[in-house]
């Protein structure tokens, strides 16, 4: 229910119309905040409350990765053997999608264009873009550096993990840029919700997976966990803000005859 009252204020002037949109993009920018904080918490406490379906889903993942190890070496194999002129350029641009400058950078310009025109969607897009970013990269973060596995390119094959390690040769699976990439295309195909804008955009992410085999960056297990992890979490961030209630909420918005009062609930 939104209840909206005017408040005439006579000879209100442009400074403090100014004033009261200042003010309400900082309460817009500390709600936000908020949710952010909310999401988190949501998200990586979510293990402790899977049902038996979940619990499937995350051991069939960790079983295919697993699986996937066996096959790690062929591929690798047969991608190195396939460079082309085409090859380069097409996984260059995946690579180029996987990186998190262009998704932070996207998701700041969705946000900031949402609050300048008043755009709801757009704005929670681009808060959205950033919590599946930020959120998918702390946990292959973590992964990483506690599993320790050795890159393609130093040639130790796919089965040497060291174990707590931080440096990047050594801290293959799961792959970064594929992370971003699912994470990234998982939120975007759920705010716009079309089939064939969801085909493209899982496609280009894709795309960024195997570029991380073609330029020996990554096992291709590395890139099915990766996916996975991306995936889960943006589609999470979906679920979230499309189903959760909105809270009390007040904002205060200038007019031309004073200042309305919008109370949310």
């Amino acid at each position: 229910m939104i209840v909206c009252v005017a408040c005439c204020v006579p000879g209100a002037n442009i400074r403090a119309q100014e004033d009261s949109v200042h003010r309400d993009i900082g309460s817009i920018i500390m709600s936000d905040a908020s949710v952010v904080l909310h999401d988190a918490g949501k998200v990586f406490c979510a293990p402790l409350h899977f049902n038996e379906r979940q619990w499937l889903v995350t051991g069939a993942i960790l079983a295919g990765t697993a699986a996937l190890f066996t096959i790690d070496e062929s591929r690798r194999s047969l991608a190195q053997n396939n460079h082309s002129r085409f090859g380069d350029d097409l996984f260059g641009f995946g690579h180029e999608y996987g990186r998190e400058l262009y998704g932070l950078s996207a998701s700041a310009g969705l946000y900031v264009g949402g609050i300048i025109f008043g755009a709801e969607n757009l704005r929670e897009t681009g808060l959205m873009l950033f919590e599946s970013i930020a959120m998918a990269g702390a946990i292959t973060s973590v992964l990483k550096s506690v599993i320790g596995r050795s890159r393609p390119y130093l040639e130790e094959g796919p089965t040497r993990f060291r174990g707590f390690q931080f440096t990047t040769e050594t801290t293959s699976l799961p792959s970064g840029h594929t992370t971003v990439a699912f994470a990234v295309s998982s939120v975007l195909a759920g705010r716009i919700k079309n089939t064939f804008a969801s085909i493209g955009l899982y496609a280009v992410a894709t795309l960024t997976a195997v570029s991380r085999v073609y330029h020996d960056a990554h096992w291709v297990s590395d890139n099915f966990l990766a996916a996975a992890i991306g995936t889960c979490v943006g589609l999470a961030l979906v679920d979230l803000h499309d189903t959760e209630s909105e809270s009390l909420s007040i904002h205060f918005m200038p007019n031309r005859v004073g200042v309305e009062v919008e109370w949310v609930f």
